[in-house]
């Protein structure tokens, strides 16, 4: 018998199906990894720009003295005491920002429904949701007193 050095195909077949199986265990770890990354990076990006438009929007209805309500088929408008109107719309998924005459000023993005009703004479409710690609909607809502309303 010959001295041969040397792997034989079958304990070759065996290593590489031992290797498969810990590369595929590895690489499904780090698929999940960064599945639960990109949901987590959504809903992050999701509450960021719902609590920057929810409180943008409050800062600027707060010094309103009455909300238009229906003056606009596609706008939500808001008067101030001197008679400037401000005005807020849903443009495909942006929320658009307009004071008075001035150019108009995107304010976020993801936006799948914008509402705002009338709470009473003073007040108003925003109701805002959000989604990001195919990850959950992410509702967020503040009702807000108008400082100056009569």
């Amino acid at each position: 018998m010959k001295d041969n050095k040397g792997f034989t195909l079958i304990e070759l077949l065996v290593v590489l199906g031992l290797a498969g199986i810990v590369i595929s265990a590895v690489m499904s770890f780090f698929i999940a990894n960064y599945k639960n990354y990109e949901r987590i990076n959504n809903e992050s990006e999701l509450q960021y720009q719902s609590q920057f438009i929810i409180n943008f929007m409050t800062n600027k209805i707060l010094e309103a003295e009455e909300y238009n309500e229906g003056a606009y088929i596609d706008r939500f408008a808001f008067e101030y005491a001197d008679g400037t109107e401000i005005t807020f719309k849903r443009e495909g998924d942006e929320i658009i920002y307009q004071y008075g005459t001035d150019a108009p000023v995107e304010l976020g993005s993801y936006v799948v429904d914008l509402e705002i009703s009338p709470e009473s004479t003073n007040a108003v409710k925003i109701k805002l949701t959000l989604q990001k690609g195919d990850s959950e909607e992410y509702p967020a809502e503040q009702t807000v007193y108008m400082r100056n309303s009569n």
